[in-house]
């Protein structure tokens, strides 16, 4: 009876169990590149507090508190102030330590792996991924300026040793990048087909009812054009009225009882369908056109017993009348036959079953 909205629920239940999959990967990858930044910033203040460079050192001790501070963001999910720290505190230590030492010593590098994580698109304004990149641009053409043309240094000691780290941490980077992206375009598929999914079920959902609409039973019954099928259609009595003199949310819960009472009843073969307004469509594809009259005889009555309060201490009853065409495998012409004996019932006594 709820084929449609139950394949959707287990459809949105695997895709909220693959997002938090997914969601758990990229908060984990962001958090090893993170701790390695931090382990990475405590080596290199170490080196250059026993080499004898302690402005850099104390610039790189500083970097530490960043990171703790941009692993706790990401603990809040608010990679966007986690990633803008960390990716300042990067470039702008690399810079100063191109300036200061030279360009052989190959910080550069590191400018330019960084540089390279602003197309990942964490920031939710996009903007700020242009601002960085050409903050990274700018300082890159700076550096390069002053450590290369202007007052270039000769090679100190160290410089090859340096050259070589920040070479293999710029692969590294590249390689933990590269991974995060992957991750980061699985989220945006899976919330395309996400939406994509939300739209098909809103086109063929009633959303009051949770019932399948008209255009979706259509489309089902298309399928099954050489299936013996039994149409019942149905309409709520004096439905109006109802609404006139109890509101339109009293109304509302008519409807949604009644829904509730077709899917409680129907066997699991039939086909529920709002069909608009007050009418209801009911397909039987797996039983014998007498079986299906007892069934609806059966919902009938528990209709006719089922109250929907309209107060605290008060409750009305509703009726509904039938009408049942033959059983056959022409869809079009069915559902116009149970339509004429439905009217032919709303014509006459109401609250009841025509069947010719």
């Amino acid at each position: 009876t709820y084929s449609i909205v139950e394949k959707t629920k287990a459809k949105i239940k695997l895709y909220r169990k693959n997002m938090n999959l997914i969601k758990d990967n990229l908060t984990f990858n962001f958090k090893f590149i993170i701790t390695l930044f931090l382990v990475a910033t405590l080596l290199y203040s170490i080196v250059f507090y026993l080499v004898g460079m302690s402005e850099l050192s104390v610039i790189s001790f500083l970097g530490i508190f960043i990171y703790f501070i941009s692993l706790k963001a990401i603990d809040d999910n608010n990679y966007d102030r986690a990633f803008f720290l960390a990716h300042l505190h990067i470039v702008i230590s690399s810079m100063l330590a191109t300036t200061i030492l030279g360009w052989d010593y190959g910080f550069y590098l590191i400018i330019i792996a960084i540089a390279s994580t602003t197309y990942l698109n964490i920031f939710r304004k996009r903007i700020i991924n242009y601002l960085l990149a050409g903050f990274d641009f700018i300082g890159f053409i700076v550096v390069y300026m002053i450590s290369n043309v202007y007052f270039p240094k000769e090679p100190g000691d160290f410089s090859q040793i340096f050259y070589l780290s920040n070479l293999a941490f710029l692969l590294f980077l590249f390689a933990m990048i590269f991974k995060i992206y992957n991750t980061v375009n699985q989220i945006n598929i899976k919330d395309l087909h996400k939406h994509k999914n939300e739209l098909r079920t809103a086109s063929q959902t009633d959303h009051l009812t949770g019932l399948i609409n008209k255009r979706a039973l259509h489309s089902i019954l298309t399928k099954k054009h050489n299936k013996t099928i039994t149409i019942a259609m149905c309409d709520i009595d004096n439905f109006k009225s109802i609404n006139d003199k109890f509101g339109h949310n009293i109304g509302d819960e008519v409807l949604k009882t009644l829904a509730q009472i077709f899917t409680d009843n129907a066997n699991k073969s039939d086909i529920v369908c709002r069909w608009g307004g007050e009418e209801f469509v009911i397909v039987a594809t797996n039983t014998s056109r007498n079986n299906f009259i007892t069934q609806i005889q059966n919902i009938r009555f528990i209709i006719n017993k089922t109250p929907v309060k309209v107060s605290t201490d008060r409750s009305i009853h509703f009726t509904v009348t039938f009408g049942i065409s033959d059983s056959g495998t022409d869809p079009d012409k069915l559902t116009d036959q149970a339509d004429k004996r439905l009217y032919k019932g709303k014509r006459s006594v109401k609250n009841c079953i025509i069947t010719k």
